[in-house]
Order: structure tokens, then C-alpha cells, then sequence
């Protein structure tokens, strides 16, 4: 399992280079295209033998007392009482409608067998099409709440796979600069990913402490949790940056 897990991470880091765009299309296609198979080939045999089984249950159950029902008609026909009461009718009639019932989902699902290739191809073009559409709205309204569950997930996908090194630097914080290659600036990031969430840019001679913590990611990128001076806590490529 753990190796699975290893490759799956390993084709996401392939993937991660890839424009945002294209990342959440991707991932939002592989996951609907597997719910589209498991509603397909996974949940159908599964309620075609449920109903089933709910059928042979109710007969079991309502052979029994509808055999008792008619043993007391038969009493009330001899004793001179004609008519069937409301509650016997009511009775009958509800084990007629679950019948009908399962009777009817038992024959959609052989409906389904024979349209199984017309229902494959229109399940395909839907899930793709809704693909399209959840990936405009996560890429158009950045502030609404499924975009950051994308945030949230994007983060977790490429913080799994990181291999945590705590240093064993001096207990006293190292402070820390800008290499004079990234005078321009350099990215505080969410989590030690190069598609984590921007949190900060620090600038040319802006002083940062390091925390003691570093990851190692699975592109062989280290990074180095640091704070900003105002409190701003979060991760730095350590090719970036140098002991002042």
C-alpha cells in the first residue's frame, strides 16, 4: 500500500510543474472518471442484488401472515360475517406496493445491461463537461469555499510525501538573508512545496529567522521553516537564502 501510495506521489510531483489550470483539471478528471466507474460497474450489482434479497425477504415475511390473514377470513366467512376489513386491505396492499417496487428497480437494472453502451458514453461526456465547469469556477472565484478546499488539498498532496529533518542546529536562532543571485525577492510559502500558497516575499537585506526545522521535499528541494520580523511564520528554499 505504502508503495502505491509512493508512486501516486511521484506522478503528482510530475504533475505539480503543470499550470494550475491543468493541475485541477487533471485531478478533478481522474476523480470523477473513478466515481463515474464505481457508479457504473460497483454500485448497480450491488442494489440489483439488495432488491433482490429485500424481495425474497418480504415474501418470506409476508407468506406467513398473509397465510394466517386468510385462515381468519375463512373463520369470519363461516361465522357469517361478510366483508374484509380496512386493516387486512391495508396490510395486503402494502406488501403489493414493495413488490411492485422491487420488481420494478430489479427490471431497470436489466433495462441498464442493454443500454450499458449508450450509458458509458453519456456518463463519459457528462463527467467531462462538469470537469470543465468545476475547474472555472475554482479558477474564476478564488474566494469561495470549494476553491480553498482545492488549496487545502493541493497543500496536503505536496506536503505528504516531504521527508521531515529536524535540525540540529544551536538552540539560538540563525538569522538569514537573501543570496545576492535573488536580490529581486524571494517567496515565504504555506507549506515546503513550490505550489504552496504564497504567504510573504521578502526583500533584498530584510533579515528572517530560521526555526530550527527543515524538509526535504520529493523533488530534492530543502526548505527552511523561517519568521519574518512582523510574525510571519512559513517555508523558504534554502538555495535562496544564506546565514547573515
Amino acid at each position: 500500500m505504502e508503495s502505491i501510495l509512493n508512486q501516486l506521489f511521484w506522478i503528482w510531483s510530475l504533475i505539480s510543474v503543470l499550470p494550475e489550470w491543468m493541475r485541477i483539471f487533471f485531478a478533478l478528471f481522474v476523480l470523477l472518471q473513478l466515481a463515474r466507474l464505481i457508479l457504473l460497474y460497483i454500485v448497480p450489482p450491488f442494489l440489483n442484488l439488495l432488491c433482490r434479497l429485500l424481495k425474497k425477504m418480504i415474501y418470506l415475511i409476508s407468506y406467513p401472515i398473509m397465510a394466517f390473514l386468510s385462515t381468519m377470513q375463512r373463520r369470519r366467512r363461516e361465522a357469517g360475517i361478510a366483508g374484509i376489513p380496512v386493516w387486512i386491505e391495508m396490510i395486503e396492499g402494502m406488501f403489493a406496493l414493495f413488490e411492485s417496487f422491487f420488481n420494478k428497480m430489479i427490471q431497470l437494472f436489466m433495462k441498464r445491461k442493454r443500454n450499458k453502451r449508450r450509458v458509458k458514453r453519456w456518463t463519459f461526456y457528462s463527467a467531462t463537461a462538469l470537469v470543465i465547469l468545476l475547474t472555472a469556477a475554482i479558477i474564476n472565484n478564488p474566494n469561495e469555499w470549494y476553491t480553498q478546499k482545492w488549496k487545502k488539498a493541493e497543500v496536503w498532496l505536496n506536503q505528504e510525501h516531504v521527508h521531515i529533518q529536524v535540525s540540529r542546529a544551536s538552540p539560538d536562532q540563525k538569522e538569514l538573508i537573501l543570496n545576492k543571485n535573488y536580490e529581486e525577492g524571494g517567496n515565504i510559502r504555506e507549506a515546503p512545496a513550490l505550489t504552496a500558497p504564497r504567504l510573504y516575499t521578502i526583500t533584498n537585506g530584510e533579515i528572517i529567522n530560521f526555526l530550527n526545522e527543515e524538509q526535504v521535499d520529493s523533488k530534492g528541494i530543502k526548505w527552511l521553516k523561517v519568521q519574518t520580523a512582523n510574525g510571519v511564520e512559513g517555508w523558504i528554499s534554502a538555495l535562496i537564502v544564506r546565514e547573515k
